[in-house]
């Protein structure tokens, strides 16, 4: 009877080791297998003689390559991709399919979906010096005003020609979605009453009327063709005052106006992709204690870091008959960390050095 008691911790000892080995690897493989999924990838080619379908495959995956650059880069930095060569290219790709291919009017059309190695695509970035975003869609409170400087004049919603063509300018690789106040008196007249002193309004009582976390308060001041866009943008509790001038610019002319917008469009765009930046040689380190006994909930936590962005990797950093710690590598403030992760149902206690998930 002794002997069959000594050889329960033993057991367990080895029964411990085992499961420790097993979710180093598990946890470090999952972390490093995400991918950039890039769809709906149109490629048309004329069929003759000189037909060949590799040639076609290797088009879109440029073309895929390209729409993904323009997501997960900041516009400054897409110039230092310009030149990147299908080798380079296919080295990055994962996998590929063909979704639909049909030939019209002897041309050869085909529909692709590309994915892209995260991992590769980061170590080939930091070839070129950039860092690159991770894809998120956000929904953002958006308040424009229009004031025209010679009448002392301004436009809000409706009348405002920039609101009125504004989802009009769109690209496939925009993430912000803008949300529109309601048509509100009072809101006109909070912006009426402060209209001399704009710039240093804080909007508060609007703000809180919509409940936005998120939000660009977008001013535009016109003097003949002249025009400034003054932003207070709030992204991810991140706030900043952005200035943008145009000359020579006039409003009437759909040409103009469409070249502003899309240019304050890449601008916010911009601004989001800076926040999402993912830089692993930054990473901040995280631990976390699970008790592990409760496998349910240590199970579900691997499972919320596999499928947090900004996790590079994890491991298990110990493992005995009370808890499993793990050390987190998250590219990304702790903040945001302990935001993200409740999204998934997880609290985590930081009253301590080991960070507890209750």
């Amino acid at each position: 009877m002794f002997l069959f008691k000594k050889k329960i911790p033993i057991c367990l000892y080895i029964f411990f080791i085992f499961l420790t080995f097993n979710f180093i690897e598990f946890s470090t493989n999952i972390a490093y297998s995400k991918t950039f999924v890039v769809s709906k990838i149109e490629v048309e080619e004329e069929y003759n003689l000189n037909f060949n379908k590799i040639k076609v495959i290797d088009r879109g995956f440029k073309k895929a390559f390209q729409n993904l650059s323009q997501i997960i880069l900041e516009v400054k930095d897409l110039n230092k991709i310009t030149d990147t060569s299908i080798e380079d290219i296919k080295k990055l790709v994962d996998n590929f399919s063909i979704l639909d291919e049909k030939f019209v009017n002897q041309k050869y059309k085909s529909i692709m979906e590309v994915e892209f190695n995260r991992k590769k695509l980061i170590k080939f970035f930091n070839t070129k010096n950039i860092i690159l975003s991770l894809p998120k869609k956000i929904d953002v409170f958006f308040l424009p005003i229009l004031i025209d400087l010679e009448t002392s004049s301004f436009n809000y919603l409706n009348d405002d020609i920039f609101v009125k063509n504004w989802e009009n300018v769109q690209e496939n690789y925009f993430q912000i979605n803008y949300i529109l106040p309601n048509e509100d008196v009072e809101d006109y007249l909070i912006i009426k009453k402060n209209l001399k002193n704009i710039e240093n309004f804080n909007f508060k009582k609007i703000l809180q009327k919509y409940n936005s976390e998120n939000y660009i308060i977008m001013i535009v001041f016109k003097r003949k063709n002249n025009i400034k866009f003054y932003s207070k943008i709030q992204f991810d509790d991140k706030f900043l005052v952005s200035n943008e001038n145009f000359t020579n610019k006039n409003i009437l002319d759909q040409s103009n106006l469409n070249s502003m917008i899309l240019n304050i469009k890449n601008k916010y765009e911009d601004y989001w992709k800076f926040i999402n930046k993912m830089n692993p040689s930054s990473s901040v380190p995280i631990r976390l204690s699970v008790n592990s006994f409760n496998i349910k909930k240590s199970l579900k936590l691997e499972n919320t870091l596999a499928n947090l962005d900004f996790v590079n990797y994890y491991t298990v950093e110990k493992f005995d008959n009370s808890k499993i710690i793990y050390k987190v590598y998250y590219s990304s403030s702790p903040n945001r960390f302990l935001k993200d992760i409740s999204n998934y149902d997880i609290i985590v206690d930081t009253t301590s050095p080991n960070w507890r998930v209750k």
